[in-house]
């Protein structure tokens, strides 16, 4: 006996979903957590200059551009603890954000937590570091899918 598979083919191929390129972004529940999305990208593009990834930088100075953040506030950000032109607020955020991208392995330094915790509540605070860990593992990943197989070492 003969298998056949025509009569399980079909004559259209089957819709696979676009795969998405971005990161998924949790601005929708920014409006719970009563966060800033300027603070939020503010933070996400301090994250994508410490991982030295460029393509993020240029996509989140874009979009922090289009919402109206200044150049001046854009070149300073890597220098962000000894300017001015941040707010208090806006340092902290920052702080917690260099120590949580830092420091992946080891846990959050106390002076960062204390930092951070008088300016946002508990609940804001589990936000931003969620965002952070998830914008540190879309890197991670992303770097080891990019880079070429004959690099890495053997397993051992």
């Amino acid at each position: 006996m003969i298998f056949s598979l025509e009569k399980f083919t079909t004559s259209t191929p089957p819709k696979v979903p676009k795969r998405k390129t971005r990161v998924p972004k949790f601005d929708s529940a920014l409006a719970d957590v009563h966060l800033d999305t300027g603070l939020m990208d503010l933070v996400r593009l301090r994250v994508a200059q410490i991982l030295d990834c460029k393509r993020c930088i240029r996509e989140h100075s874009i979009e922090l551009k289009a919402k109206g953040e200044t150049d001046r506030r854009l070149r300073l950000l890597k220098s962000w603890r000894r300017e001015t032109a941040f707010s208090l607020r806006e340092k902290a955020a920052l702080n917690l954000a260099e120590a949580v991208t830092c420091n992946p392995i080891s846990s959050i330094p106390r002076a960062a937590i204390h930092a951070a915790s008088i300016f946002f509540t508990e609940e804001q605070m589990i936000f931003f570091v969620l965002e952070i860990v998830a914008i540190n593992d879309w890197h991670y990943l992303k770097s080891f899918r990019d880079a070429p197989m004959t690099g890495r070492p053997p397993h051992e």
